[in-house]
């Protein structure tokens, strides 16, 4: 498995799963597949960072695709929209809060707390940064939040090894995700825990194609996923409001 095959897939697992959340909602089996995806961009941002040849560039690159992409990204997965003047569009994409901060600015804020971990002088320091960063990311409503950060530094981290992989990425589950679920279970007096608030946990799974990856680079899509997640977000956001 090359890079190029892990972000074909990838993509096609978040289509299948943003085609669940907004037109299938129901359909739990859509979410079910998707959850494989993130874990694969996570993946990839950890190897991307060991191979780039100018960190800055990849950082850059990541957080003007974000800013790029959130008007796709609250165009699908926000409240629905009726457009007819320039102020209506000002209303809505400007003065009206997002629902979230697309995963793009997940990915830059990780990327950037790999970098840290990577060139900071000392790992108490460096910890209560990388903390910080997961924090200011759940603050912003980034999707997936302190839990996607502390993914990608985790693939990181113990990219070298797939026993310790597997077992840092259930601890990060457990930890930042199963947790958080448990949390919110109680606050709101859930009478029984739904598997629904848990599916994440079939993340794991995605270590089973991403431990086939090779270390080859395969075909040249180094704009594959930039250029896929703005664009199918976007037709997303206008079948669902102008259709």
């Amino acid at each position: 498995m090359t890079s190029s095959m892990l972000k074909v897939i990838a993509c096609l697992l978040m289509l299948v799963d943003h085609m669940g959340a907004v037109f299938f909602p129901k359909v739990l089996i859509l979410r079910m597949i998707g959850r494989l995806s993130f874990p694969i961009f996570a993946y990839l941002i950890a190897i991307g960072y060991s191979k780039t040849n100018s960190f800055f560039k990849y950082f850059y690159r990541l957080v003007i695709f974000a800013a790029v992409s959130q008007i796709p990204f609250s165009l699908a997965f926000g409240e629905k929209v009726n457009i007819q003047s320039f102020s209506d569009f000002i209303t809505f994409f400007v003065v009206k809060p997002y629902p979230h901060l697309n995963v793009f600015f997940t990915l830059a804020v990780g990327l950037l707390a790999i970098r840290i971990w990577d060139k900071g002088k000392s790992k108490f320091c460096n910890i209560l940064v990388v903390l910080a960063l997961g924090i200011l990311a759940k603050y912003f409503q980034t999707d997936y939040g302190i839990y996607g950060v502390a993914m990608i530094l985790a693939f990181y981290v113990f990219r070298n090894s797939k026993i310790k992989t597997v077992i840092s990425q259930v601890v990060v589950y457990l930890f930042f995700n199963a947790s958080e679920n448990l949390y919110w279970c109680y606050k709101l007096h859930v009478p029984k825990i739904e598997f629904s608030w848990f599916i994440q946990v079939l993340s794991l799974l995605s270590l089973i194609i991403i431990f086939t990856y090779k270390g080859n680079k395969g075909k040249n899509l180094k704009y594959f996923f930039y250029v896929f997640y703005p664009l199918h977000l976007l037709i997303i956001g206008l079948i669902k409001n102008f259709i």
